[in-house]
């Protein structure tokens, strides 16, 4: 089962790892202080700063692959952060957090543990959902149901990172994700619809 980004749940699972080199604790425990600034809501982008230090420093480890993907969903979550809390639209955010998601795909569909690749093609779709590229979208979404051979669980903490009232925190399959997403989006006509619709259907069929 895939470690996740309810990063409180990451910390303790990095830190039940056997003793590492001295590369990988390095490695870990950056991973951790990322994820620590992420799960306090911190937009100053010091957990960005960890991200691209493990990044950076250790390209080929285990840590890389997962802070590529969390990289991603800090960016993420960032905006929706600034847009809930102050009314702003950071669509740099947004860009930046498709980099990181569309560098997930990139380097690690044919390599490594793949434990985020559906995560990545879901998180890109709501992205592309806000910004209204209902099209892209779609197509993302045929790409995350098609990547389920290598990656068959999506972890979802909320189905889009906003209110608290919204949380999730479960393991969704992910063709079947990826249906109800495509579905709540095909008989939606805004995007807080079509994420209150798939709320509830998270709740009810994810585990």
């Amino acid at each position: 089962m895939k470690t996740f980004v309810t990063f409180s749940l990451a910390i303790i699972l990095l830190s039940a790892l056997s003793v590492p080199t001295r590369g990988q604790g390095s490695a870990v425990q950056l991973l951790n202080e990322g994820s620590a600034y992420q799960s306090a809501d911190d937009t100053n982008d010091r957990a960005a700063i960890a991200y691209r230090l493990v990044i950076q420093k250790y390209p080929r480890t285990t840590q890389a692959e997962q802070a590529q993907y969390f990289l991603g969903t800090y960016y993420e979550k960032k905006f929706f952060l600034l847009e809930g809390q102050s009314k702003v639209e950071d669509w740099s955010s947004f860009n930046e957090a498709e980099q990181a998601l569309y560098g997930y795909v990139g380097t690690y569909k044919l390599r490594g543990t793949k434990s985020y690749l559906a995560d990545s093609y879901y998180a890109l779709a709501i992205i592309a959902l806000r910004r209204g590229y209902r099209d892209a979208a779609r197509k993302l979404l045929t790409q995350m149901s098609d990547s389920a051979r290598q990656d068959s669980q999506v972890y979802v903490s909320k189905v889009a990172p906003r209110r608290s009232d919204e949380v999730i925190k479960k393991y969704c399959e992910t063709k079947a994700l990826a249906a109800a997403t495509l579905d709540a989006l095909n008989n939606s006509s805004s995007f807080n619809a079509t994420i209150n619709n798939l709320t509830g259907w998270c709740r009810k069929n994810c585990r």
